[in-house]
């Protein structure tokens, strides 16, 4: 797994990429919903909830941010999401 954070024009950018099973194309308009899983997750026996990127998602929009996400199937994924840098 790979974090990166960085700042670029006012805004925090951050990812998150893996190596991992990847979320099929269907699946990618569901993934931020409550208690979504994708078929290929629960296929191979992925335990989870299907809460926590929309948890995720909450937080960082209610900050004022956004969140979006890339991958292919059998080849892991990339999260990212942008968020504004507020300095008093």
């Amino acid at each position: 797994m790979i974090v990166r954070l960085r700042l670029e024009g006012g805004e925090l950018l951050g990812q998150v990429q893996d190596t991992g099973i990847g979320i099929p194309e269907e699946a990618r308009d569901s993934l931020f919903t409550e208690f979504f899983r994708a078929k290929n997750a629960k296929a191979l026996g992925i335990p989870g909830t299907g809460l926590g990127l929309a948890i995720i998602k909450q937080i960082i929009e209610k900050a004022g941010g956004n969140i979006w996400v890339e991958s292919q199937a059998g080849q892991g994924s990339t999260f990212s999401f942008r968020l504004p840098v507020v300095i008093p």
